[in-house]
């Protein structure tokens, strides 16, 4: 579930803004919501460490609005449960 994924998995605290931006965008390519949740989750937890810079905060805003897209065609739910449930729980 979307929630597994933000609680779990480890985020590469080593990497560069440039092999994030990389990797998080080849991420979002292949369209699977886990891998979207993957950047929301660990562009967020790299924000905790250090604020994100431009192009990152406009990836994680492309990740979000592309996983509530996903979730609202999919759960019954609408587009503003699926906004609090992705703000509060990163």
């Amino acid at each position: 579930s979307v929630y597994q994924v933000f609680v779990n998995g480890e985020t590469n605290e080593d990497l560069t803004c440039k092999e994030r931006l990389k990797l998080n965008a080849e991420k979002i390519k292949t369209g699977d919501f886990r891998e979207e949740a993957e950047v929301i989750r660990d562009l967020f937890r790299m924000n905790e460490i250090k604020p994100l810079n431009a192009s990152e905060k406009k990836m994680l805003n492309k990740a979000k609005e592309l996983l509530q897209s996903e979730l609202v065609m999919v759960q019954d739910i609408t587009d503003s449960e699926i906004k609090s449930f992705l703000n509060p729980a990163l």
